[in-house]
This record gives structure tokens, sequence and C-alpha cells, in this order.
């Protein structure tokens, strides 16, 4: 008797019996470059980690936002990060996973032009090396207060909550 893999018997399902269909209406597309999730999520990444600034207005460190919004779409990277955390002073790398964690975050470009849109609509705005929200504009209030009220990124929000307590360091961000 022949003792097939599972991957042998699926060919011979697909290849005598089986004729696969795609159905693209029933494909989900990711949220990851969906614009309003993304839009979200660094609301959210500024409302909870940015500082209040005296107008009124929350400040971020560019590159902080990026890592904790790149995070908190992927909250399976929490532990990868709280053990690069851990390393000498956060800047030596742990083998792969925080190299892999750096590259990713830091070539997340849709990340970039989410920013971009966002100051040319008026959300936020430049200050060198910092994001700042611009006062008056309720945007994040919005996000965080609906999101919130009606229960929605709960895991997104836990995992940005989470990230406060972990300690990430300037060498870390700006990879020195």
């Amino acid at each position: 008797m022949e003792n097939l893999t599972a991957i042998d018997k699926l060919a011979d399902l697909l290849h005598d019996h089986a004729k696969p269909v795609v159905r693209p209406q029933r494909l989900a597309p990711s949220p990851i470059y969906d614009l309003d999730y993304r839009m979200t999520i660094i609301a959210l990444g500024i409302s909870i980690h940015g500082k209040t600034e005296a107008d009124g207005s929350l400040r971020i460190e560019s590159a902080r936002l990026k890592l904790v919004q790149f995070v908190a779409q992927r909250p399976i990277l929490v532990r990868a990060l709280q053990r690069w955390a851990r390393s000498i002073n956060g800047s030596d790398f742990l083998p792969g996973s925080s190299e892999r964690l750096r590259r990713g975050y830091t070539g997340d470009s849709t990340y970039d032009q989410v920013v971009q849109f966002m100051v040319a609509n008026g959300i936020l705005r430049w200050d060198r090396k910092y994001l700042l929200t611009i006062p008056g504009n309720l945007f994040l209030a919005h996000v965080l207060e609906s999101s919130e009220r009606e229960g929605m990124f709960t895991p997104e929000r836990a995992v940005l909550q989470e990230l406060k307590s972990i300690r990430i360091t300037v060498s870390m961000l700006e990879g020195q």
C-alpha cells in the first residue's frame, strides 16, 4: 500500500476530482492597507502615547509613533519588542526577531504615506522629528471616543496600552 502525504492527497484530489473556484467578492482585503484603519491606528497611537503641549495639542516622535502603530497592528510582535527593549541598552540585536522587527517598521512606507495624508488634511503637523495634532481638529478625539464607546479596535488599543510599559530607547528608534 502506498503511503501518501497530505500534499499528495490534496494534489490527487485537485487533479482528478475538485475544481478550485475563486470568488473575488468573498476575499477580504488586508486592513493593513486600508486608509481609514491606518488613520485610526495612528490616531489611537498619538492619543495613547502623545504628550500634551501647552496649546492642547498632542506631540510624539514620528519614529516612536511608527513603531507603536506597527506593533499595534501585529500584536504577536509585542514579545519581540519586549525582548529587544530588555537587551543591553535596547541597542543590541537579538538574533532574528529584533532585526526583522526593525526592518519591518522602518520599511513601513504605508505609515509614511498615511501621515502625509493626515498632514495634508490638517489633522497633524510636523515639528522637526515630531508630529503634533492640530488644536481644534477633533479627528483624534472623535476616533478615541467612538472606538471606546463602540468597543472597536480593542486589541489594538490594548497593545498600545501595553507598549506604554516598554522602555523604547532612542537607539531603538534611530537604529544607532
